[in-house]
């Protein structure tokens, strides 16, 4: 009997890993031969046919694990990208060096062949390596919303605008960046944790990488498996799912909105559920499976095809160590940390650096500074103080304060620096620090910090809108942790600080900004924040470093709780000379 050897990259992705678990599991229970495998293909008898995801496979392993030009004879890549992704073109080219290939999709599957590739389509269907839930429509679901997806520049705009409808709801959202998932982490999810958070799951928003158009067939099975209600975007290949009974389809800008009304409707809910669960435990994976070991045995003595184009394709394609998702963006609109230092330096920029840094530097000597106390204090019972520093270019502070002061757990105190601002002379209901010229973030912040009292900071910057919410979703999280953050919807890139902070990533990008809880306690161990002129716009990248340097410990509320406008400041030093900006970075910690 032909053995079928299912091979993982080593360092790859959990996601195929599992997959691959689970076609294995398929093959066994039609009977045929299956085993799993990581890393080099391993030693083999004759009958042995090996059973690999190609874009995967052969771009994550080191160039001596290419398997010969034999045992690439005697392989089948298992396909799941869909056209309209530059995955599914890499995957294309090199299934030109295998002996067979299979494909999840019905769309993939059409375009694999109308371009003379010869390829069967496989139909996923239940598994029970999936099944956590068990079909009980009883069992208490304690998430409203979830979303489990690599991040990327359009999914990430639209999350962020599902905010305000989502506000409501018990929200979390899943977001790691587009690189190769090994471990779990708080982003990331891999098998059982996964089909639990599934199952504990009411509701998952399901959206399209890329420009395809069509269903992401893993994800929602997985989902219906465990009782998670599928909302998505229109997809072109549904069938034999029946939109409004298995799932419900709606255009991308609608999904939270969806959301929010099926969580008024039970009885729907419960209707999709169930009728969805009965979908997938009746779509039995055996045919497929079967057709699998038909093709591994019907593999026959053809010549071994020249595999030199592909193994350089695969090295060409292959990430350098530690590379970093290229879709992570910069929490600051202008500056991309090593991004925006891989050009050469300008002496033009560089002089005018320095003056940017002088001039601030005169001005703070002779500057006027006043504070002008609120008209009313409010009865905020939280031990919070609120920290918000509005810089030139930044909308007035009061419909945040307001946003603030009308929540569903109210701060202490809120403190703003108009940090060479001269807003309307009104009365208002927070303290105000009035620079009458600008003196940078940190040094404004820092003079706030000394009129706080309370235990805890709420860290923000003007142009920002928070949720009423905002305040008691991060005192929930609170426990255990220094620093409790959350992501950020920006207009133009998505969600920005949506990852936990992590070292390697922030010694190449300041990823990470504002709209944080911190203990005051460690903002003095830190003797507050950088308030040098060189690094104007980088104060929080530099408090996020030492906290990931510390190892301090975090936590990321996973919904969308804060918006800002698109901000536009004056011209910087790190916008004007980058290089000497970033370099300096390090040496400020």
């Amino acid at each position: 009997m032909t053995e079928l050897c299912f091979v993982s990259a080593d360092g790859g992705s959990a996601f195929m890993e599992e997959l691959l678990e689970v076609v294995a599991d398929a093959v066994r229970t039609a009977g045929g031969k299956a085993r799993t495998a990581t890393g080099k293909y391993p030693e083999a008898g004759s009958d042995t046919v090996f059973v690999v995801v190609p874009h995967e496979y052969f771009v994550t392993a080191p160039d001596a694990d290419f398997p010969t030009p034999e045992q690439c004879r005697r392989t089948i890549g298992f396909c799941v990208e869909h056209p309209g992704t530059s995955t599914f073109e890499r995957n294309a080219e090199l299934l030109s060096i295998l002996g067979g290939a299979v494909d999840i999709n019905t769309d993939s599957t059409a375009e694999l062949r109308r371009r003379g590739i010869a390829v069967e389509h496989f139909q996923l269907g239940y598994s029970p390596l999936w099944d956590l839930w068990g079909g009980d429509l009883d069992s208490p679901r304690d998430l409203d919303v979830t979303y489990l997806g690599t991040a990327e520049r359009r999914r990430s705009v639209l999350l962020g605008s599902y905010a305000r409808d989502l506000a409501g709801l018990r929200t979390r959202l899943l977001t790691p960046p587009h690189e190769p998932m090994t471990t779990a982490r708080v982003d990331f999810l891999p098998g059982k944790a996964k089909f639990e958070h599934l199952a504990r799951s009411r509701f998952l928003l399901n959206l399209h990488r890329e420009q395809k158009q069509t269903l992401e067939w893993v994800r929602t099975l997985e989902a219906m498996t465990n009782g998670c209600v599928v909302i998505s975007e229109t997809s072109a290949d549904v069938d034999p799912l029946v939109p409004g009974e298995h799932l419900v389809l709606a255009r991308p800008e609608a999904l939270g909105a969806v959301a929010a009304a099926l969580a008024d409707e039970p009885e729907r809910e419960r209707h999709l559920r169930s009728a969805a669960y009965g979908f997938v435990k009746s779509l039995d994976m055996t045919a497929s499976a079967r057709r699998l070991i038909d093709l591994a045995a019907s593999l026959g003595s053809a010549p071994a095809a020249d595999i030199a184009p592909a193994r350089a394709l695969a090295t060409s394609l292959r990430n350098p160590d530690d590379a970093l998702a290229v879709d992570t963006p910069s929490f600051d609109a202008r500056f991309a940390g090593d991004r925006s230092a891989g050009g050469p330096a300008s002496a033009r920029g560089t002089a005018l650096s320095a003056r940017i840094a002088q001039r601030a530097a005169g001005a703070r000597r002779v500057a006027s500074r006043r504070w002008e106390p609120a008209a009313a204090s409010p009865a905020g019972s939280a031990d919070v103080d609120v920290l918000i520093v509005r810089r030139t270019g930044e909308v007035d502070p009061d419909d945040l304060a307001n946003d603030l002061l009308t929540g569903t757990v109210l701060p202490r105190r809120v403190l703003v620096g108009e940090d060479g601002v001269h807003p309307w002379p009104r009365p208002r209901a927070y303290d105000v620090l009035l620079h009458d010229t600008p003196l940078g973030r940190g040094l404004t912040r820092n003079a706030l910090l000394e009129r706080s009292t309370a235990s805890w900071l709420l860290v923000l910057d003007g142009g920002m809108r928070a949720s009423e919410f905002l305040l008691e979703r991060l005192l929930a999280s609170s426990e255990g942790a220094d620093v409790v953050h959350c992501p950020v919807a920006d207009p133009v890139d998505g969600l920005v600080g949506a990852l936990p902070p992590e070292e390697r990533r922030l010694r190449k990008l300041p990823y990470l900004g504002s709209g944080y809880l911190v203990r005051r306690s460690l903002v003095d161990e830190f003797g507050g924040w950088n308030s040098e002129v060189l690094f104007e716009g980088l104060e929080d990248h530099l408090f996020w470093r030492r906290v990931a340097s510390a190892g301090r410990p975090t936590a990321l509320v996973q919904q969308v709780l804060l918006r800002r406008l698109r901000p536009d400041p004056d011209s910087r030093p790190m916008d004007l000379d980058p290089h000497r900006v970033w370099a300096a970075v390090g040496s400020a910690l």
